[in-house]
């Protein structure tokens, strides 16, 4: 929020900047309503212009980096799903192979009277 804030604050400054500039060096007015407005006044338009514009481009900032991240979560986890399913026999035969296994050395240890503190 904090950011937000700096931001309309940044693109305040910056159009009463450029109102004022605008206003001195080339002379141009805001007219509404067949009234030329003071030069407070278009600084007042100006600067609700260029907040408006800043908070449009900050959603479509947002929105463009979210889509990306949204993007990139959705890709891993279509790669994970691709791996897993072109790999579930291989996957499933080593779980069986590594559970033989520990069936096996449970069983040997258990004959010869030994304890095999890994496997408890």
């Amino acid at each position: 929020m904090k950011n937000v804030l700096l931001a309309l604050v940044i693109a305040i400054v910056l159009v009463n900047c450029l109102g004022s500039l605008v206003d001195d060096f080339w002379g141009m007015h805001i007219v509404m309503s067949d009234e030329l407005l003071s030069p407070w006044e278009s600084m007042a338009v100006l600067s609700l212009v260029g907040v408006v514009l800043a908070i449009v481009g900050f959603v479509v900032a947002v929105s463009v980096l979210g889509t990306i991240f949204v993007g990139l979560g959705v890709g891993v986890i279509a790669l994970l799903a691709v791996g897993f399913s072109a790999f579930w026999p291989i996957i499933i035969i080593a779980i069986a192979l590594y559970a033989l296994k520990n069936r096996n050395a449970n069983r040997y240890n258990q004959q010869n009277g030994t304890f095999n503190h890994h496997n408890v």
